[in-house]
């Protein structure tokens, strides 16, 4: 990635990624309010965290670094990270089903796998592994950008309405309500980037088509001069007579 481009990406005025980092410092807070009121140590309260909200923790991790220069200087490695974390996140859900099947269970997995493709389509295709593994032709870019970022919404929505539904606590509707709020600010950070990077790619293509043309046109022009080009008369000489003339005369 060019450098200006990300630092016009990184510095949108969005600042998503400054709420997104709101959204889970709260998170983390809140779902940490029992060990906090309980008085634990803080070595306790920081074990319970990684243990419970080791997504939102690394998640935190992520959008600190991408705001300040080491971030984006090692942008793909940590995307590389993230992804990976998710990957095992799906890995964790999926075994969540065979302990408690239930349809909140299969939500959060469909979730989990969705935007755990999302994200290695949206931030891979255009690096060299994705370059490598051809992800612009797989069956992922059958979906595009938009219908992506739609279904996630919709599994959102839904899990937040079934959560709400068997809620018992004013307190867990307020995390229910940011959990979906941040999911729904994640999967729109990625649609962002998505859409950054198809923009980026068409305006290098429309480039690469301005300076064929200029080629075409080059090519063109040379030739027509060439073509207009008045043609040179060769001029003939008087025959040359032979020595027996010569000798006769």
């Amino acid at each position: 990635m060019n450098k200006s481009k990300e630092i016009d990406f990184f510095d949108s005025p969005s600042m998503i990624t400054y709420i997104l980092i709101g959204l889970l410092v709260v998170l983390i807070i809140l779902s940490q309010s029992f060990a906090i009121q309980s008085h634990m140590a803080a070595g306790d309260i920081f074990r319970s965290i990684i243990n419970h909200n080791s997504i939102y923790l690394v998640s935190l991790i992520y959008f600190i670094l991408i705001r300040v220069k080491f971030g984006k200087k090692y942008f793909d490695y940590l995307n590389v990270v993230m992804f990976v974390f998710y990957l095992l996140t799906t890995f964790a859900s999926l075994f969540t089903i065979f302990q408690s099947f239930g349809f909140d269970s299969i939500l959060n997995l469909a979730f989990n796998v969705l935007i755990t493709l999302y994200f290695g389509y949206s931030f891979f295709t255009s690096t060299v592994i994705g370059k490598d593994l051809r992800l612009s032709d797989s069956p992922l870019a059958e979906i595009n950008n938009g219908q992506y970022y739609y279904l996630l919404i919709g599994i959102i929505a839904i899990s937040l309405i079934v959560s709400l539904v068997s809620v018992n606590s004013f307190e867990d509707v307020v995390v229910y309500l940011l959990e979906a709020i941040y999911q729904f600010m994640f999967v729109r950070y990625i649609y962002l980037y998505k859409e950054y990077i198809e923009r980026k790619e068409l305006e290098v293509f429309k480039e690469k088509e301005k300076k064929e043309e200029k080629v075409e046109e080059v090519k063109e022009d040379k030739i027509i001069k060439e073509e207009e080009k008045p043609k040179e008369v060769k001029r003939r000489g008087r025959p040359k007579k032979n020595k027996d003339e010569e000798a006769l005369k």
